[in-house]
């Protein structure tokens, strides 16, 4: 089951966005998707900054509207050349979303809620989820068998 996870459309700090990114393809995520909304930073450039950190991870744009997940949908002539751009610049990991289903669900809880969320959507027939981005799915994502009980490192206030 392929996981894509969808970041935020802002981000305070350019050198944490980047490396959330490369750690996303270090834990084995399938593409990293980005929402087209109107009052965030632009996601075709985002997307192109991602591309230039990764080697592995695809590259997805969730269009404003509800409908097909496609990077096709964005129109005009000036967007065709740039996503022409990004799938050169990125060696084609533009994720074909009109070839593939995709299942929009909520971060997972624990390891126990992750397996159930992947088992019912691979019966529905998905090729992939998609997860907002959470560190509690890195977690899961790099350690999905053992959950990692360290109570040395529970952080005191004093």
């Amino acid at each position: 089951m392929k996981v894509g996870v969808v970041f935020p459309s802002r981000f305070e700090d350019p050198g944490e966005f980047l490396a959330d990114a490369r750690a996303m393809e270090t834990a084995g995520v399938d593409s990293i998707w980005l929402q087209d909304q109107n009052d965030g930073l632009d996601p075709l450039l985002m997307l192109a900054a991602i591309a230039a950190v990764t080697s592995r991870l695809r590259l997805g744009l969730i269009p404003e509207s509800p409908s097909p997940l496609a990077v096709e949908g964005r129109g005009g002539g000036s967007d065709q050349r740039q996503i022409s751009t990004l799938q050169q610049l990125s060696r084609n990991r533009i994720v074909e979303a009109s070839t593939e289903s995709w299942h929009r669900v909520e971060v997972p809880a624990d390891r126990d809620a992750w397996a159930s969320t992947l088992e019912r959507a691979q019966q529905e027939g998905a090729h992939g989820v998609l997860v907002p981005s959470d560190p509690r799915l890195l977690d899961i994502l790099r350690h999905p068998d053992d959950a990692i009980e360290r109570s040395d490192l529970i952080l005191a206030q004093g």
